[in-house]
């Protein structure tokens, strides 16, 4: 198979990462795998280690951006470490009861901190501002794990083109 024509069709192996990113998934593991396995069948001709390193550099940050983000947006919000705990266990239990894509895994996790915060301070006002904190923060990351996404394809392109 030319060159060209792999590199095209790893490009478009590479787009479902954006739509991953949206969703409670590991795209950019997903991307990462999709360039590791085009660089294997290429024999490391046009992507060196430097090259795979790079995007395994920006693969980490962005997994590192996802697993945090929600947790620092409600640490912004005033929440307590534990409430930030029991917005988790919500995340998680919230993706197992309502397996609606990224609704069921937001609502958990709101209701977990929302719920903690709650139990905490009898405050509502400061209750909602740490759950509205989490949300905020799960936006904030999933904006940048599109921009990210985005990033990693061209990236991935240029650097396999030259």
């Amino acid at each position: 198979m030319p060159y060209i024509l792999s590199l095209i069709i790893a490009a478009l192996l590479l787009i479902p990462g954006i739509a991953m990113a949206v969703l409670p998934v590991p795209g950019a593991l997903y991307m990462f795998i999709v360039a590791l396995v085009f660089a294997y069948i290429d024999g490391f001709m046009h992507l060196s280690a430097t090259d795979i390193s790079i995007l395994a550099a920006l693969t980490f940050l962005t997994m590192l951006v996802d697993f945090f983000a929600g947790m620092i947006g409600a640490k912004w919000g005033g929440a307590a470490w534990m409430s930030i705990v029991w917005g988790f266990f919500g995340f998680i239990v919230g993706s197992a009861i309502i397996p609606i894509p990224i609704f069921g895994s937001l609502a958990g996790m709101f209701i977990g901190v929302l719920a903690s915060e709650w139990f905490r301070t009898r405050d509502v006002r400061q209750a909602h501002k740490a759950a509205a904190g989490s949300f905020l923060g799960w936006l904030a990351g999933t904006g940048f794990k599109v921009a990210s996404a985005v990033a990693f394809i061209v990236l991935f392109v240029i650097l396999a083109l030259i």
